[in-house]
């Protein structure tokens, strides 16, 4: 199997002997292209593909969605990307300030209960488990008066 640009050799031995795949992409062109052509090679440079097996089960998780910016048309809608990609959406992770803080302090965002970010991803694994898990953080959130005035923001 020859590399498409980008994408490395432990990526495409993983792909290949996958079962099932979890497509990461961001709300922005670029990232929902590159996805797009994850999934044409999952569709075609697997072994299942290879043997005429059943399909490898695919599951979408958006990162870094931010309802403010969408809504101002800086990055794709979620139906947007749910209509070009077609796979099931698995979760959606907000954009927020908490993964760059667990970041630099080497921790997983999901010890971080009360973050939005931190509850996205642990409400995501309880989908991927098979939970019934309503979406959360595709809307804006409707600043009270108190958080106007004060500036209050995401954590």
């Amino acid at each position: 199997m020859i590399p498409p640009a980008g994408i490395e050799r432990g990526a495409q031995l993983a792909m290949y002997f996958a079962d099932e795949a979890i497509v990461v992409t961001n709300p922005e062109v670029s990232s929902v292209r590159d996805s797009d052509r994850i999934l044409g090679l999952l569709a075609s440079k697997t072994r299942r593909a290879e043997q005429g097996a059943d399909p490898i089960k695919e599951h979408l998780l958006v990162t870094r969605y931010n309802p403010e910016r969408v809504t101002s048309g800086d990055m794709l809608t979620l139906d947007d990307i749910r209509e070009i990609l077609a796979i099931n959406l698995l979760g959606l992770i907000p954009e927020s300030e908490a993964v760059l803080r667990a970041s630099n302090q080497g921790v997983p965002v999901t010890h971080d209960i009360s973050s939005d970010a931190g509850q996205a991803y642990s409400d995501t694994v309880s989908r991927l488990l098979g939970e019934d898990m309503p979406l959360r953080f595709h809307e804006m959130q409707r600043k009270g008066l108190l958080s106007r005035m004060f500036g209050g923001g995401r954590r």
